[in-house]
């Protein structure tokens, strides 16, 4: 008797955990697999508490608690059942690949993610698992500048988006490549991939994700230089979807961020230096090329005010911060204003 109540009590959990989470309660949601993974111990259920540990990863990774979840990630990839099942480790090495992305390990990313698009590929009927994993090697591959490789990869996931109905995932799917696009500069097809991906993701269905959307998009404008008012539209979508449905710490630094840029892009760096100074303040939150962004801009905000210094000492914190992380072409960038300023100086 006892084991019936603990599965009924096992079954209630999950359904717990699956509300919350569907309700963007990820502490809510963490702690309720938490104690559906125990339980399923006790049940001697492993498919169980294979699947309350997933969402505790999953959970841990929307809270911006990145290294937790690499942990919990890496427990699931050592499991009897993900060594027997190639869905199940394409799966995990995809969710190892966004938690790595989100703690700057930009490398071992995109190696994360070539395995789980490999590893997709090779497991028929399993075309939603293998889109997720051409995300994850499409946003690790341009996070790290490799952006050819991830136009490459984005043109094998708008083949996969073609037959698919609209739904939310290919609407994260067009958000992917639209981003490539815009990092390649190629405007057109940018601008077209968002259209593409903002008609398939609805804010009465997930205004937490339409809001990550339109700062995304935001900041993939600006990084464009597309400072126009589209863009600015796309900012206060954001800010707006975000006050309503709050977000982690790390979200809103992340939309401080993406305002802070229109305002050094708008020439406006009074205000830019003040909002990236409050960014820095919590970077320890932030991955590290997230907060290499900030130092970034924070120098090139108080070069552009002639506060050599200062600007010399976030350039130099940033063009470190973007090697770290294997992002070589920004890092580069901050040592190019860096060389510039000691030529201006002679």
């Amino acid at each position: 008797m006892a084991l019936q109540d603990d599965r009924g009590e096992q079954l209630m959990i999950e359904l717990q955990a699956r509300d919350a989470w569907n309700q963007r309660d990820f502490v809510r949601a963490q702690e309720l697999a938490e104690r559906g993974a125990d339980l399923a111990v006790a049940c001697n259920d492993e498919a169980a508490w294979w699947n309350a540990t997933f969402l505790v990863s999953e959970a841990l990774r929307k809270q911006g608690r990145m290294q937790d979840s690499l942990e919990t990630a890496a427990t699931l990839e050592e499991h009897p059942l993900t060594h027997a099942s190639i869905a199940l480790s394409a799966r995990v090495a995809t969710l190892k690949s966004f938690a790595l992305q989100g703690t700057g390990a930009l490398g071992p990313a995109v190696a994360a993610a070539r395995t789980a698009v490999q590893l997709a590929g090779d497991e028929p009927g399993q075309k939603s698992i293998r889109m997720e994993a051409q995300n994850a090697l499409i946003a690790s591959l341009a996070d790290s500048d490799q952006l050819d490789g991830a136009w490459q990869e984005s043109q094998v996931l708008a083949d996969l988006l073609a037959t698919e109905p609209p739904t939310q995932t290919t609407g994260l799917g067009y958000w992917a490549i639209g981003n490539v696009a815009f990092l390649l500069k190629h405007i057109d097809e940018a601008v077209a991939y968002h259209r593409l991906a903002a008609e398939h993701l609805s804010p009465s269905n997930d205004l937490a994700l339409w809001a990550r959307f339109n700062r995304a998009s935001a900041a993939l404008r600006l990084t464009a230089a597309v400072t126009g008012p589209e863009t600015l539209e796309c900012i206060e979508r954001a800010e707006l979807a975000s006050s309503i449905v709050g977000g982690s710490e790390r979200d809103r630094l992340e939309l401080k961020l993406t305002r802070a840029q229109w305002l050094v892009l708008t020439g406006q760096y009074d205000l830019a230096v003040d909002q990236l100074a409050s960014i820095i303040e919590h970077q320890h939150l932030l991955a590290s090329h997230t907060a290499a962004q900030a130092h970034f801009l924070l120098g090139e905000a108080l070069l552009s005010n002639r506060e050599v210094e200062p600007a010399r000492e976030h350039l130099t914190i940033s063009e470190g911060l973007f090697l770290q992380s294997g992002a070589e072409d920004r890092a580069a960038k901050a040592r190019g204003l860096l060389q510039g300023m000691d030529a201006a100086l002679g």
